[in-house]
C-alpha cells in the first residue's frame, strides 16, 4: 500500500533541491504515483513568460518532469506560481490536495526565510498535508539511504503514533526504527524511575509490532526537554530520518505546530517527515 499517492515536490531550482526526486523514490516507491513539481517565482524581474529567467526556469522544471517520468512515474505535471513563496505553495497544496509536500531547507532558500520570520513556521502550521524538509544532501547520496534508520520521537498520543502508518507502508523500504520518548526530570527519583520502566515497556510493544512487518527497531528512553533530547538521540543513532506529528509531543496541544516540531525542524542536521495533527483526543500520559 502506498501512503503517498498524490505529492507536490516544491523546488526553488537550487542545487540542494535538486536531490527531492531522489527522497520522492525512496518515499513513494509506487510508479502509480501523482507528481506535481511545483516552482514559486518570486522576484518580478523573473515573472515575464517570454524572458530568458522565466524560460530557464521552464527547462529547468521540464528536466524534473523528464527524469521523473524516464524513472516510470508517468503521472508527472509542472506548475509554476508567482507572489509570495509560502502563500503561494498554500494555495497550490489548497487546490491540488497531495498526500505530500516535499521541500528542501537551506540557509538562504524560501523555506529557511519562512520558518525565521515573524509568522514562524506559517507554511508547516497552515497546510493539512504530510510535510518532507530535506535538510542534508548526504542522506540520498547513495541507494535507500533516506530510510536507513527513521527516528519516530512520540507521547504515545494518536497524533505522535500516526508515523506507524506510514512506516508499515514503507516496511520494505526502512532497515530499522527507533522509537524514542523524552520523560521530564521529577524531583522524586523513585517516581521517575518507575515512569522509565513503563515507557520502555510501552516503546517495546511498538518496536514488536514493526519487527512484525521485517523491520528491526529498538528503543531509547531520554530525561528532559523533548526537542533537546530528541536532537541528542538523533545524532547518537545516526538518524538518517525523523517522523513526528506535528503537534503533540506533550506540548502545545492543539496548536498548529508544537514547540518539538518547530524546534526539530530548526535545528535538526536530519531530514523531517512531518504529519498533521488528528482530531482525536489524545491518550492519557502514562
Amino acid at each position: 500500500m502506498n501512503s503517498f499517492n498524490k505529492v507536490m515536490l516544491a523546488t526553488d531550482l537550487s542545487e540542494k533541491a535538486a536531490a527531492l526526486p531522489s527522497c520522492v523514490f525512496e518515499l513513494c516507491p509506487d510508479t502509480e504515483t501523482e507528481i506535481i513539481v511545483a516552482h514559486i517565482i518570486t522576484d518580478d524581474e523573473d515573472a515575464d513568460p517570454h524572458g530568458s529567467s522565466y524560460q530557464q526556469a521552464q527547462l529547468r522544471l521540464k528536466k524534473y518532469e523528464e527524469d521523473l517520468k524516464r524513472a516510470g512515474y508517468d503521472k508527472t505535471s509542472i506548475i509554476i506560481g508567482y507572489g509570495e513563496a509560502v502563500v503561494e505553495l498554500e494555495t497550490f497544496v489548497a487546490s491540488y490536495q497531495p498526500d505530500l509536500l516535499l521541500l528542501a531547507s537551506h540557509e538562504k532558500g524560501f523555506l529557511r526565510r519562512a520558518l525565521q520570520g515573524s509568522t514562524t513556521f506559517e507554511l508547516a502550521g497552515r497546510t493539512a498535508c504530510p510535510l518532507f524538509i530535506l535538510k542534508t544532501e548526504s542522506e540520498v547520496s547513495g541507494p535507500n539511504n533516506l530510510l536507513k534508520k527513521v527516528l519516530v520521537p512520540t507521547d504515545f498520543s494518536k497524533e505522535s503514533l500516526a508515523a506507524l502508518n506510514v512506516i508499515r507502508n514503507l516496511r520494505e523500504q526502512i532497515e530499522e526504527v527507533v522509537f524514542v520518548h523524552v520523560l521530564e526530570k521529577k524531583r522524586n527519583e523513585e517516581e521517575l524511575e518507575d515512569k522509565v520502566q513503563k515507557t520502555e515497556q510501552k516503546l517495546n510493544e511498538l518496536a514488536e509490532e514493526v519487527r512484525i512487518f521485517g523491520m528491526n527497531s529498538s528503543v531509547r528512553v531520554a530525561k528532559g526537554k523533548a526537542s533537546k533530547q530528541t536532537l541528542k538521540v538523533a545524532d547518537a543513532t545516526k538518524a538518517s530520518l525523523i517522523v513526528l506529528a506535528k503537534v503533540g509531543l506533550g506540548f502545545e496541544q492543539g496548536l498548529a505546530m508544537g514547540s518539538t516540531a518547530q524546534n526539530l525542524a530548526l535545528h535538526s542536521e536530519q531530514s523531517l517527515l512531518l504529519l498533521p495533527s488528528l482530531d482525536e483526543t489524545s491518550e492519557d500520559e502514562i
